[in-house]
Order: C-alpha cells, then structure tokens, then sequence
C-alpha cells in the first residue's frame, strides 16, 4: 500500500539502512557528489567538516546548502562549530549556511541520485560514536521530494556569510569562557556576562535576516513578505486554522522576527506584541491577493 507521499519500497528497489558507525558510507556519499549537495544537521563540528572537504570530487564547483542550527544555545555549548563552517566557506567557494532554530532533521542529499535520511549528526559523535540509524534512498522522485522540503525549510533561515560566521565564533569563545567561570564567587558577575554574550548573538541572527537586499529597497514590504511566506507554509503544512493556532507556528518559523517583548506602540499606548500585528498584515495581503481566505474563524490557502 502507498503512502501520500514517499511510496514504499519493493524488494528490487528498498532503501537499505545505514547503521554506525557510518563514516565510510558518508565518505561514499561526498565522494558521489558531482554538482551539488544539500546537508541539513542541527550539530556541525570541525573533524567532520574536514573530512568532507577531502572526499569532495571538485570543492571549486560543487554547490553545497547547508542548514544547521546557530542559535545562541547551540554556540556556546560548541555543538555547532562556525569557525569551522567559515573555513568551508572558504574552501568550497559555493557553500551557503543558513541558520534555522529548531532545526531537527538530519538529511544528506547529493545530487539528485542519493538521499540519507539519518539520526546522525555532523558530529565526532555521530559518525564514529553514537548508535546512529538511517536509510538510504535513491529513488529519483523521493530524492527530489525530500531536496524540495528541505529546501521549503532553508527559505525561512537566516542566511550567514562566512565572515558573519566567524563573527559568531568570536562570540561563541567568548559566551563559553564565561561559562566556564560561572562558579564560586564570581558566579553573579559571569552569569550576567554570559546572558549578555547570549543576547549578543541572538540579535546578529536576527540583524543578519534583514541584510538582504529586498530589504534595503523597501524594509516594512520585505517584512511583510516573509510573514506571508510563513502564514502560506503554515497553513500548507497544517491546513485550515484560526489566527491564535497560526501565531506560535509562525512564531516558532521566524523567532528572530516575533520578540515577544516587543509591542507595539502607537501614541504612546501599547496594542500588542508587535510580530502578531506583522502577521495580520500579512494575512490582510494574502486575502487581497486571493491566495488566502476566510471563513469563520478559520483561514485556509485557496
């Protein structure tokens, strides 16, 4: 039987599993990268980082997406390494970062021949160490459904060029000597250090959303973009729903851009967090379009 989407495999056409240690199947799977490469894991750190750029077929050609997870957390625990994700940057002139918070899927897609779809890390650990499990898929039409979600995904991170992750870096070390002082008498002092570190980070994240240029056009029509690009996906994903169940899905998309300490002020008189009124814009524009109705309560894509 079927499913909707990924169909099931025959005995002549399965998808093998892929178990740990997989580091000899990764490097199977760079190794087969010809044109480009989608790789999608919350945690990247260094060693792993090196070994792909030495089984890379061409680092001067192929275009690599990766999509991983740069929040402030992630930073200054060391579970992702920016500095080593600056020096593939450098190494593989056609990589791009983006930054998604949430981030849980670990994918692997080279080309349109191969995807891994894998419990494992970036990591020391989830090559060599964990108890990982995955599958592998060749099937060409999943192969490309599995690209494209994860491509859908990679539309609302936060792209980050090389020198911005090394940036990040900079503070990350920074965020982390704190950290290790958070002991003793200085515990107050460091503590406070540290959430300041945090906050710094956070703010580059949500500095770097806007450092576009459709933004530098036209800001307030940019913001309202993204917002309706989150209402479309969200309601795509999840079907008909009424404003309140939109606004922590939404929210949950863009954290950068839906700071719920920050309200809206008119005249000097507070009317709400501001995001929320940024997605009744957004749905006031959709409907306009067309590409959204309303009925009841519930909103749904038309």
């Amino acid at each position: 039987m079927k499913s909707s989407r990924y169909r099931t495999r025959s005995e002549d056409n399965r998808m093998p599993s892929v178990k740990s240690p997989w580091a000899s199947t990764f490097d199977q799977f760079v190794g087969s990268i010809q044109e480009s490469a989608i790789i999608a894991a919350p945690f990247i750190t260094r060693h792993p980082v090196e070994r792909l750029v030495q089984q890379l077929h061409s680092c001067q050609s192929v275009r690599l997406d990766l999509l991983t997870n740069l929040d402030e957390r992630s930073l200054s625990d060391g579970l992702v390494d920016s500095a080593a994700l600056s020096w593939l940057c450098q190494q593989v002139p056609k990589t791009t970062v983006r930054h998604l918070r949430y981030l849980h899927a670990k994918a692997y897609i080279a080309d349109n021949h191969t995807a891994i779809v894998t419990s494992a890390n970036l990591t020391n650990g989830g090559l060599y160490r964990n108890y990982e499990l995955g599958v592998k898929i060749t099937d060409p039409q999943e192969v490309a459904d599995i690209s494209s979600d994860l491509q859908e995904y990679g539309e609302f991170g936060v792209l980050v060029p090389a020198d911005a992750l090394y940036e990040l870096d900079e503070m990350a070390q920074e965020a982390q000597g704190h950290k290790e002082n958070l002991s003793g008498a200085a515990k107050t002092s460091s503590n406070s250090e540290y959430n300041e570190v945090l906050n710094k980070i956070s703010e580059r994240l949500a500095e770097l959303r806007t450092d576009t240029e459709e933004f530098a056009i036209d800001p307030t029509a940019s913001i309202t973009a993204k917002f309706a690009d989150a209402v479309k996906y969200v309601l795509k994903r999840n079907g008909p729903l009424p404003t309140a169940e939109i606004h922590p899905l939404v929210q949950e998309l863009m954290p950068e851009w839906c700071d719920d300490n920050v309200e809206r002020i008119i005249k000097g008189a507070s009317f709400g967090r501001k995001w929320k009124h940024q997605v009744r814009n957004a749905q006031v524009q959709l409907r306009r379009e067309g590409a959204i109705a309303r009925e009841g309560n519930l909103w749904r894509l038309v």
